[in-house]
């Protein structure tokens, strides 16, 4: 038994290594400080492992016109999550997700497994968690709805145990928990509709929900409309919640040939779940392809900083591209402006910048060239970077940030 127990075991092991992934690198630099002098070489390697080594698929259906429905998965892992250190401890991960327990009819179904969240349709496409710092960061692509701004009903609402329901493309939850001797109780509830068909190329969707606790109470509901033909196109959506006090946001993406332009405004816009957030945040951008030519121009935080953007970028041929960007921050009466240039050869790729605040008299530059043809399997960089080239240090007169020259090789598998 003992030998069948250790065949399967290896049987098994042999058999995740479908699932196993592993990378490393090395690198070495050579680097020159321009402020504090120091130089010579720096050497550096990582690895990255994820080993999928046990995944349980569970299922099980029944059959009639009404039957129910169940599915889980059971995965032990072991990853370091490219930390390029390996730590057997923390790293064996362990976990299981319940996808779906459904009890299902003819066009209606039951989840048992909890209450849906309210909906949240009216996200910026505009600002990244930086504009809390005061950053121009209009045009950042938001892959990841968590770190953009928006105002979300589900940090208001409190949610309860219970159970969700779909009809006709319908979806339904409704949750309730209390106590009847100490007089506590909880309830909510939410309502979303599919799209609807108003006119030709137009539809609209609707939501609602709400909590009740013997303590609070909160609503909210949704919005989206969509309209496109052969030459324009148009998303809207907004968000609205009651707590104590009315907040809303709402955001507009509306493309017309080679113009296209994004719109966002909260009266109370939060990102990545801070307490704190932004009251009255209004962002707007405006892009222009003009092929080669691309015209952005964007503000950050209107209302508050009305934090103003413009970059121009020219695609000159196959290899040369070239950008030009300023922005004017009124209430801070600050202004900044820079450049960048790319060059793409067959062998290497080479950049050059500047950025100018005029507010502090700062001036930063960059430059690198970058291959991955010279030696094959190997990247070849040359690089410098300063971030205030302008800085004088006030005890010796001399000027205190230089910035660094870094070369450097880096072989990875």
């Amino acid at each position: 038994m003992k030998k069948i127990s250790a065949v399967l075991l290896v049987m098994v092991l042999v058999g995740s290594l479908a699932f196993a992934g592993i990378s490393g690198s090395a690198s070495v630099d050579f680097g020159y400080d321009l402020d504090t002098s120091d130089y010579g070489f720096s050497n550096s390697d990582s690895v990255s492992v994820d080993v999928n080594i046990v995944e349980a698929l569970g299922s099980a259906a029944g059959e009639g016109d009404i039957y129910a429905d169940i599915a889980g998965t059971f995965t032990l892992d072991f990853s370091n999550a490219d930390a390029g250190t390996l730590n057997a401890s923390d790293e064996v991960i362990v976990g299981f997700d319940l996808d779906h327990a459904t009890v299902v009819g003819a066009d209606w179904s039951v989840g048992i497994t909890g209450v849906a969240d309210a909906a949240d349709w009216a996200v910026s496409a505009l600002n990244s968690s930086d504009i809390a710092q005061g950053t121009n960061d209009l045009g950042y692509a938001i892959d990841d709805a968590s770190t953009a701004w928006t105002l979300s009903a589900n940090d208001f609402l409190t949610t309860a145990a219970g159970v969700s329901v779909t009809y006709a493309d319908y979806a339904v939850s409704f949750g309730l928990t209390g106590n009847a001797d100490a007089g506590t109780y909880g309830m909510y509830g939410t309502l979303a509709t599919p799209d609807f068909d108003l006119a030709d190329g137009m539809t609209a969707a609707f939501a609602v929900a709400g909590s009740m606790t013997d303590t609070d109470k909160a609503a909210a509901g949704s919005v989206k409309v969509a309209y496109a033909d052969d030459m324009i196109s148009a998303d809207v959506a907004a968000d609205m919640v009651y707590d104590a006090a009315f907040m809303a946001d709402i955001a507009a993406a509306i493309a017309y040939d080679m113009v296209s332009v994004d719109v966002y405004f909260a009266t109370d816009a939060y990102c990545d779940g801070t307490a704190q957030g932004i009251s009255n945040l209004l962002a707007a951008q405006a892009v222009v392809d003009l092929d080669p030519l691309t015209v952005t121009v964007s503000g950050a935080d209107i209302i508050n900083d009305l934090d103003l953007g413009l970059t121009v970028a020219y695609v000159v041929s196959d290899e040369l591209s070239v950008s030009v960007n300023g922005g004017y921050v009124v209430d801070g009466a600050s202004i900044d402006f820079g450049a960048d240039v790319t060059y793409t050869a067959a062998d290497y790729t080479a950049t050059a910048g500047f950025g100018y605040d005029v507010d502090s008299a700062k001036v930063a530059l960059n430059a690198s060239v970058e291959s991955t043809t010279l030696i094959d399997g190997a990247t070849l960089s040359l690089s410098y970077a300063g971030d205030d080239v302008t800085e004088v240090d006030a005890a010796t007169e001399d000027n205190g940030n230089l910035g660094s020259i870094t070369a450097s090789v880096e072989i990875a598998f």
